[in-house]
Parts: structure tokens; C-alpha cells; sequence
């Protein structure tokens, strides 16, 4: 196996079970909303705060431009496993949620530098097709939860048996730390600093650049296009499980042959993201599957055969693929020494706010209007506000991310 190929194997098993723990929150909102008492405005709030975790990443993985990719994948990697082990054991919904908030913190520092960590690594011609591919794992991960949660409940575990489950990485944690290296990119860029007699990067310095005149125009567009994909992954796919169970009769049991759909829709969605932004670019892309967002959501909430609303939703988690797209673009647009910088602060610290608001937004009209499916698809106009900003950044297929460089 080539060292690409190995990395790749690697970055994918963790991030299938970051996947998998993403999904979690979602998929038990209405077992632990009956389980705590709580109301539909009540979990939204759950589902919302506890993506304020997302957002407060970005303290966190800036750190990778000053201390290297390696360290703060580890670490995140070994918090997050270790916080999703103790919300199994959650006893009430205040607990669930604050251990949520920083497990789900952990959760996309590893994700989102899993993603860098590929970028850096892997070829410019194929570094689409590549982050497609690896996009679906996550989805695959996040299909696998569906399957178990009638199993778990039949079998006495419940939902808690789900996120003890998502603890694997802890079994597979010192594998890590022996095989994982730091990005060749970040390691010229130490070399390249130290000839020149300066620091590698104080704290600060990345965000200062990114807040110039050379990238702020290009930070502002890629981070509103973060808050919309946030936004409708907020409302959307995790408003999923609250609408099928409460306004379509549906219960665990509808939801074991699921991952037949999810798993094979949500793989071609990844790979066809990562396939289209090499073929046609990021732009026209990212045009793509927000338009198509828009259009699945619509069909999802308002259909009423069952047939119609599961390819709706099977259409929803393939074109969670504009993950990988934005993603890939966010770490092309900036250079070496501010790229985890510029994906924390597009991503997280303000893009995530997105999906801390999506859910919360999507139970407060849920409730006035008594109906998440109405809900969700007013909300459904959100992803198409994303395709004018996507075409006012610069396009950067098959840019190579060498030291210090970053796309004119």
C-alpha cells in the first residue's frame, strides 16, 4: 500500500466514527425527548447548543498552523471519543447537552483537519476526487446509527448503547500516534521559516493575515457560504428523524433499512462532489448541489407517501457532498501558514453558527406552526442564497498547496 493510500485508510476510519457520533444527537432527538420530558422547541435548543461545540472549535484547530496538523488531530481525536463514551451515560438533558457541546468541538477539529491534513497530502489534479471519497465515509459513518437504534432499544441498550458504540476511537487511539505524520506542507513551511530566521507562526499572526486586505474579500464569502451549508445541514438533515417520527407515524423500526439508501446515495453524493469540482470546478459545483439542496428539501417535508419522502431524504444526504466541496475550497484559497486558521474561523467560529441556529430557527417555527415539515421547507430557500456568493471566489481547481502560496 502507497503512504497516500495508507493516510488515506487511516484519516477514513477515524472520521467514519466522527460520521457516526454526528449523526447521534439527531437520531435520538425524539427517544430522549420522550426519556427527559422535553418539547419540540426544547430539542431544537438541545440540537442547537450543542453545535455551539462546532463553533467554539475554532480556539482549538487555529493551533494547527502554530503547533502542527499532528498534535491537535490527536488530540481531538482522543477528547472526543472519551466525551461521546460519557454522554452514554448522561444522566438528565442538561449533562447530555454540555458534554455534547464539547464532544461535538472535538468532533470537527478532527474532521476538519482530517480534510487539511489530505489536502496538503495528496496531488492537486486528484485532490477533489480524493476529498469526495473521504466525504463518504462520514456519510457512510452517519448512516450506520439508523440501522441500530431498534436492535439497541429491543435488546434493553437504548440510545445509550449508540454512543458507547461511538467511543471505538479509543480502542484504536495508540494505532494513531504511532502511524500518523505531520503534512510534508506544514514541515517545508517550518524549514522555510527557521532558514529565514523567524518563528514558525505566534497565535495571532495567521488570523492577522487572514483579516488583510490580500484575503479578507475571500474569507467574508467563504465563511457566509459556510453559515448557509451549515444552515440547511441544521435544519434539514437533522430536523429528519424529529419529522418522520412526530407528523408521519413513523418509529425505530422504520428506520433499520434505512442505511440501504443512505449508505449507497450518500457515497455516490461524495464521490460525484469530489468528481464534479475536479471536472467543472468549485464554483459550478458548489452551484450545484446547493440548488439541489433547496429542491430535496422541499420534496423530503412536504411528500406524503413514504416512498417519496425516503427519496427526498436519500437525495438530502448525497448532496451533503458540498461539504467536501466548501471544505476542499476553503483549504485552497489560503497558504500554508493561516490554512487551519482560515478553516476554523470560515468553518467553525462563524460558519457554524449556521448550524447552532438551523435547529433552533427550525423548532421555534416548528412550534407555531405545529409542524416541522413546514418548517423545514420554508427554511428550504436558504441554500440557493449560497449560489451568488459561491461565484464571487476566486476558482482554484487542481491548485497545487505548496508553502506559502495561496490562489491569485
Amino acid at each position: 500500500m502507497s503512504p497516500a493510500a495508507r493516510l488515506f485508510a487511516l484519516l477514513a476510519i477515524a472520521t467514519f466514527f466522527e460520521g457516526f457520533d454526528t449523526r447521534l444527537v439527531a437520531l435520538v432527538q425524539p427517544v430522549i425527548g420522550h426519556e427527559f420530558g422535553a418539547s419540540r422547541a426544547e430539542l431544537g435548543r438541545v440540537v442547537g447548543l450543542s453545535s455551539m461545540g462546532m463553533v467554539f472549535a475554532f480556539f482549538v484547530i487555529h493551533l494547527a498552523d502554530h503547533v502542527g496538523r499532528r498534535p491537535v488531530f490527536l488530540g481531538a481525536l482522543l477528547v472526543y471519543a472519551l466525551l461521546t463514551l460519557a454522554t452514554a451515560f448522561a444522566p438528565n438533558l442538561t449533562v447530555f447537552t454540555v458534554l455534547q457541546v464539547f464532544a461535538r468541538m472535538a468532533m470537527v477539529v478532527e474532521l476538519g483537519l482530517a480534510y487539511l491534513i489530505l489536502s496538503e497530502e495528496m496531488p492537486p489534479d486528484v485532490r477533489g476526487r480524493v476529498n469526495g471519497v473521504f466525504g463518504g465515509c462520514v456519510a457512510l459513518g452517519a448512516s450506520v446509527p439508523d440501522a441500530l437504534l431498534h436492535p439497541l432499544t429491543a435488546w434493553g441498550i437504548g440510545w445509550r448503547g449508540l454512543f458507547v458504540i461511538g467511543a471505538v476511537p479509543l480502542v484504536l487511539f495508540p494505532y494513531y500516534v504511532a502511524n500518523l505524520a505531520e503534512t510534508s506542507a506544514f514541515r517545508a513551511r517550518k524549514v522555510q521559516r527557521a532558514a529565514a530566521g523567524s518563528r514558525l507562526a505566534t497565535e495571532l499572526e495567521p488570523l492577522r493575515l487572514l483579516v488583510s486586505s490580500a484575503y479578507r474579500s475571500r474569507l467574508f464569502a467563504i465563511t457566509g457560504l459556510w453559515v448557509i451549508v451549515n444552515f440547511w445541514s441544521g435544519t434539514a438533515l437533522y430536523s429528519f428523524t424529529l419529522y418522520v417520527f412526530d407528523e408521519r407515524s413513523w418509529n425505530a423500526r422504520d428506520l433499520v433499512l434505512l442505511p440501504l439508501g443512505t449508505i449507497p446515495f450518500g457515497l455516490f453524493g461524495y464521490a460525484f462532489a469530489g468528481f464534479a469540482m475536479d471536472r467543472i470546478g468549485r464554483r459550478s459545483a458548489t452551484s450545484l448541489y446547493l440548488a439541489g439542496a433547496s429542491l430535496a428539501t422541499l420534496v423530503c417535508y412536504q411528500a406524503s407517501g413514504q416512498a417519496a419522502i425516503l427519496a427526498g431524504y436519500f437525495a438530502l444526504v448525497g448532496l451533503g457532498g458540498v461539504w467536501a466541496i466548501v471544505t476542499t475550497w476553503t483549504a485552497e484559497l489560503f497558504p500554508t501558514e493561516m490554512r487551519a486558521t482560515a478553516s476554523g474561523f470560515g468553518n467553525n467560529l462563524v460558519g457554524r453558527l449556521g448550524l447552532v441556529l438551523g435547529p433552533i430557527v427550525a423548532g421555534i417555527l416548528g412550534e407555531a406552526f405545529d409542524s416541522t415539515a413546514d418548517a423545514v421547507s420554508l427554511l428550504a430557500i436558504v441554500p440557493l442564497v449560497g449560489v451568488p456568493i459561491a461565484w464571487m471566489l476566486p476558482e482554484t481547481r487542481a491548485i497545487a498547496l505548496a508553502p506559502g502560496t495561496g490562489p491569485s
